[in-house]
């Protein structure tokens, strides 16, 4: 009970640390602000981490979201090993690339433009890891792969960055039609997106 609620508390302050940012980036000093949240979710994303090291088993939280017909979906997420883990490393190797662009990219004039996309990065990153249903996982997935276009093409006036990106979405369109095809045979097949009904 004690990682359940910690990882709660400790996703939500995590998200809004990260989002803070997002809602003033005009700001002269918005790289600064983005550097720093992650850096705070970072270190609000370790005490799960320890408690998880210590033998404290993972959980879903799961609150009604919406009916089609049917079908259920419910606004779920699940906080598993593999979450807890993953969520420091993604904030630690964000937070590392932020403090080189700081000093890469210090001429660049939309160096809040860049870092406004890593962030809506890392924040799909998040919903794709702690995803508890299909559905969930569909839209961080579309998040992580729109962003990883927009990142990878950042600098679209040089021909590889622009190839790169095009490739990206190409591969992405690709695990799409994949990802649609699968969610159509699980809905007839189990009536159900939860992952641990259908896995």
């Amino acid at each position: 009970m004690a990682l359940l609620m910690l990882t709660i508390l400790s996703l939500i302050t995590a998200v809004i640390l990260i989002t803070r940012p997002l809602l003033d980036t005009q700001s002269a000093t918005f790289f600064i602000q983005a550097k720093n949240a992650v850096k705070m979710a970072f270190f609000v994303s370790l005490p799960p981490l320890l408690i998880l090291i210590q033998g404290a088993s993972s959980t879903i939280i799961s609150a009604k979201w919406f009916n089609l017909g049917i079908l259920l979906f419910p606004f779920s997420l699940q906080y598993d090993a593999y979450t807890i883990i993953f969520l420091p490393v993604a904030f630690l190797v964000t937070w590392s690339i932020l403090e080189y662009s700081i000093w890469y990219m210090q001429i660049d004039p939309k160096i809040n433009v860049f870092f406004k996309y890593l962030l809506i990065f890392l924040l799909a990153m998040v919903l794709l890891v702690s995803a508890g249903n299909l559905f969930l996982l569909f839209l961080g997935w579309e998040g992580v792969g729109f962003m990883s276009f927009m990142l990878i093409g950042w600098y679209h006036g040089r021909s590889p960055a622009a190839t790169a990106a095009l490739q990206a979405v190409m591969y992405n369109r690709a695990g799409d039609i994949g990802f649609m095809m699968t969610v159509c045979w699980l809905l007839m097949n189990t009536q159900s997106l939860a992952l641990p009904y259908v896995l």
